[in-house]
């Protein structure tokens, strides 16, 4: 039995916040148009916001409109808009509980993302007695009370801000599951820590907080939900952070028990902090060289482009191209391996017919879990306008102790190409010439 080391730390499950929307068997006839909208939404906010791009024209009903708007906006980081649509939603008629449950998800995600706790706060509060007021079941309704647990509690706290910024090249050396890692100096301490493009929040070890004199906030929150394993946290303060010429004050970490950041991994390994997304878009223009290095710089796009890269929480995702097959991947780079999800399986089953399958054991943070899989051989990866062969990559044919989790664009896929590079005001990210030899996922 092998370890499949996706390291999805930025995957913690409090930070998977979809709505599922009255899901179906597959064996229905022709959905109907209001069940299609509702799919797309919640597709939309599980990372496939392309696919709500390209249906926007098709839509007749101005309610899902509206909501595909808001959904597109908090896609393209501009929360404000995102907002503005979901508040016009909501104001233009007398909307049912099932409608509003459609709305506040999105107000949520984007305010979150943006760093707008509070408002994040009262919108998972609405989402979740809108749900409550709908008769939905107590899963959906555990997601939406604790992202609202969560952002009560970053919303006691000062907002990150930015001192100081003149970018600065680091090294970056690769750990014993690929994953890169450099050091981040927090009040004063010198820490190695991963970076993590998939982390909603940095995360660091309890006894690392305590090392670097984080200042914890008052509560704590369990991580989790009735199908996802709940992890015990809470929030500690770093009043000071430099990273690549960046100074940032007052920022959030969720701190884990040690345990809860140790994997199974032959041997032993741990990860004591993970740099996340909050820090990472604050240096607006990220390069990862061939040769490891970290490269910062501004960006000189405006706010609020679009490129191809779209948001989903806070979660990035790409827009790639698998043997001319468009899909949204997450951008992982705290993730080893690359996978497609099981509901990839199900839409593209053709494609993996007389497959071997295979048990992986999925190692992350708080524990193990194991699913079923196949390799899809000799995928071609296009990224922007750069291509690169993959020798295969891992397809879920089952969800890993019942977490629905998305296409991962890992490492390994990144590593195919000659450095990438990541524009959060452009919203775009680019690859380098492909490299000679075909790489694996597995």
């Amino acid at each position: 039995m092998e370890y499949r080391h996706l390291a999805r730390f930025g995957y913690l499950p409090l930070l998977g916040f979809m709505l599922t929307l009255h899901p179906g068997d597959g064996r229905a006839a022709e959905p109907k148009p209001d069940s299609v909208m509702q799919s797309a939404l919640a597709d939309a906010a599980a990372g496939d916001v392309f696919r709500l791009e390209a249906q926007l024209p098709a839509i007749k009903d101005p309610g899902f409109a509206l909501l595909a708007r808001a959904r597109i906006a908090a896609g393209r980081m501009d929360a404000s808009e995102a907002r503005r649509l979901v508040d016009r939603y909501l104001a233009s008629t007398q909307r049912n509980p099932a409608e509003c449950a459609l709305a506040w998800p999105i107000t949520a995600d984007a305010s979150f993302a943006e760093g707008d706790y509070a408002r994040a706060a009262q919108a998972a509060h609405a989402w979740q007695k809108a749900l409550a007021d709908d008769g939905i079941g107590d899963e959906q309704q555990a997601d939406a009370l604790q992202m609202a647990t969560l952002s009560d509690q970053l919303s006691h706290a000062p907002a990150q801000q930015v001192s100081t910024y003149e970018p600065r090249a680091v090294t970056i050396t690769r750990d014993k599951v690929g994953l890169p890692r450099t050091g981040v100096t927090v009040n004063g301490t010198l820490q190695e820590a991963v970076l993590d493009t998939g982390a909603n929040l940095s995360v660091v070890s309890l006894s690392t907080a305590r090392k670097l004199k984080l200042r914890m906030l008052d509560g704590a929150a369990n991580v989790g939900s009735a199908s996802r394993r709940a992890v015990a946290t809470r929030i500690g303060l770093a009043d000071h952070l430099v990273l690549a010429g960046l100074e940032l004050e007052h920022v959030a970490f969720l701190v884990l028990d040690d345990a809860q950041l140790s994997m199974p991994v032959p041997g032993g390994y741990h990860i004591d902090a993970i740099v996340g997304f909050p820090v990472l878009r604050e240096l607006e223009r990220i390069q990862f060289t061939s040769d490891g290095r970290l490269v910062p710089s501004r960006s000189k796009a405006g706010k609020h482009e679009a490129g191809n890269l779209r948001l989903a929480g806070s979660d990035l995702y790409v827009d790639v191209r698998l043997n001319d097959l468009p899909v949204a991947m997450h951008l992982d780079s705290g993730g080893s391996h690359s996978a497609l999800s099981s509901r990839f399986a199900r839409e593209h089953a053709n494609l993996l017919e007389g497959l071997a399958s295979q048990r992986d054991h999925v190692a992350g943070a708080g524990g193990a879990r194991d699913r079923t899989s196949v390799t899809w051989p000799h995928v071609r990866v296009r990224i922007a306008d750069q291509q690169a062969l993959m020798s295969g990559i891992s397809v879920s044919l089952s969800d890993a102790g019942n977490v629905k989790e998305p296409n991962v664009l890992g490492g390994d896929i990144l590593r195919a190409f000659d450095g990438w590079t990541i524009d959060f005001r452009r919203m775009q990210l680019d690859v380098g010439a492909p490299k000679i030899q075909a790489a694996s996922t597995r």
